[in-house]
């Protein structure tokens, strides 16, 4: 009996811990809550050109080529700085370590790891809306 209750108590010990354990190993990650956030009328977009907008969720670059409007961070993958348009090189370009990212946001030189984040588009009520994270928590 002695030793029945011995065996029941150190596998419900180790159980404990192998489930505090694989608690640690997959951690609860809250979902990301994707918000529409507006970024003004398609016609405030150059064409072929690039638009810089510091909305709510942080600044955005707004690039229209063929009637098509896409988004980008303009935040810099390295360490964080706000990039550039350079028109004439058609390059995004961050200003403090000279890290440069093509049309697409491909990283073309510098210390970058990643190409720029790209953001989900969508036109609707004549306007341009752009799909981001939210920066609020929601409220339980």
């Amino acid at each position: 009996m002695a030793d029945a209750v011995l065996g029941l108590g150190t596998a419900l010990g180790l159980g404990g811990m192998a489930f505090r354990f694989l608690e640690y190993l997959y951690p609860v990650v809250p979902p990301v809550k994707l918000v529409e956030v507006p970024a003004g009328s398609p016609g405030d977009i150059p064409e072929g050109g690039v638009l810089l907008m510091h909305l709510p969720e942080g600044p955005v670059m707004l690039e229209k080529s063929d009637g098509e409007v896409r988004a980008f961070s303009a935040i810099c993958t390295h360490l964080g700085c706000i990039v550039q348009w350079n028109p004439g090189a058609k390059q995004f370009v961050c200003p403090c370590h000279h890290g440069m990212y093509d049309f697409n946001g491909n990283v073309l030189s510098g210390p970058p790891p990643r190409p720029l984040e790209k953001f989900e588009v969508k036109l609707h009520d004549g306007g341009v809306f752009v799909l981001m994270r939210s920066l609020k928590e929601e409220q339980a």
